[in-house]
């Protein structure tokens, strides 16, 4: 167990390296149902096992991750309860959705009969991938399949390879790297002072000075916090005030704004019409998010709800 503790230190330890990359998570936990079917060395037919996997990785960049895996199977067989777990851990390679990995470790295996259990502990490893697909912000579905490797021999004499394989399926929570906002709306910039003519200097009494006016762009954002684009999706954001309306949803620079309460936008005339529209104080905002979990950078739809007033 301490072993384990120190793999998972070391992985979450390295993970907070290099991960200044906006929207790639830090850290991965996945825990779900697996199945192995299992190699005995032609002492019966081949045996199938049902258990559980659950992981532990920390991401470097959206390419690579230092992963931890341990898994659990229990199979009763002619009157023989048997149960196996192995720690391995190693690199993770992503893909967009697609990742492979390569983990190294050890398996414990155990049997027991009539009150006599007998156990063995040998070096084990798994090479294989799968697939992680984005359901939420931060919850992935995943579904892998290995080939599993280990060295035993319990009933005594030299050990020999047991070529395994396992599939997996599950939930990955990710955690960090995702509420980050990047950018900033532009400070307006004053308008130069216009000199007037000699004539006009000798009037006595102070002169005003005009009013230094922000960008229009700005000024149709400033109610939400955000600034942007007209794109044929709709309105495409390119930065977020801090602590503005807008980060109560999270909206990132990449994100599209499609509709404000069911109302199709295009342009920031079209969203500040609909803000000013609104009786209630609270708009519904609809849109594709650039939700890049693990790093793969996927747009994905959102319906949420901001207060205005």
């Amino acid at each position: 167990m301490k072993k384990m503790m120190g793999i998972i230190g070391l992985v979450l330890l390295f993970s907070g390296v290099g991960l200044k990359a906006q929207g790639v998570p830090k850290v991965e936990v996945f825990g779900g149902y697996s199945y192995l079917n299992i190699d005995t060395n032609n002492l019966t037919s081949r045996q199938n096992a049902n258990g559980w996997e659950t992981s532990v990785s920390g991401n470097f960049n959206k390419w690579l991750a230092a992963e931890f895996d341990v898994s659990g199977y229990y199979k009763t067989y002619s009157g023989v309860r048997v149960t196996d777990y192995s720690y391995l851990a190693g690199p993770r390679l992503n893909f967009r959705l697609l990742f492979v990995h390569g983990l190294l470790g050890g398996d414990h295996l155990n049997g027991s009969v009539l009150g006599y259990s007998a156990s063995q502990d040998s070096f084990a490893g798994a090479i294989g991938g799968g697939m992680q697909l984005p359901v939420t912000r931060l919850i992935s579905f995943r579904a892998s399949a290995d080939y599993v490797f280990s060295r035993h021999n319990i009933l005594g004499g030299p050990s020999v390879t047991q070529n395994n394989f396992r599939v997996s399926s599950g939930v990955v929570f990710t955690f960090g790297g995702r509420r980050e906002v990047s950018g900033r709306v532009p400070s307006p910039q004053p308008t130069p002072t216009v000199q007037p003519p000699p004539s006009a200097r000798r009037v006595p009494g102070p002169q005003p000075t005009p009013t230094a006016q922000p960008p229009l762009s700005a000024q149709r954002a400033i109610s939400l916090g955000f600034v942007g684009y007209a794109t044929d999706d709709g309105f495409k954001v390119t930065s977020v005030r801090e602590g503005s309306p807008a980060t109560q949803i999270f909206l990132r620079p990449g994100d599209v704004i499609s509709k404000i309460d069911d109302k199709e936008v295009k342009n920031d005339r079209d969203i500040e019409s609909a803000v000013a529209a609104s009786t209630s104080g609270t708009i519904k905002v609809t849109g594709l998010d650039k939700a890049e979990i693990g790093g793969y950078g996927d747009m994905i739809q959102f319906e949420r709800e901001i207060k205005v007033r």
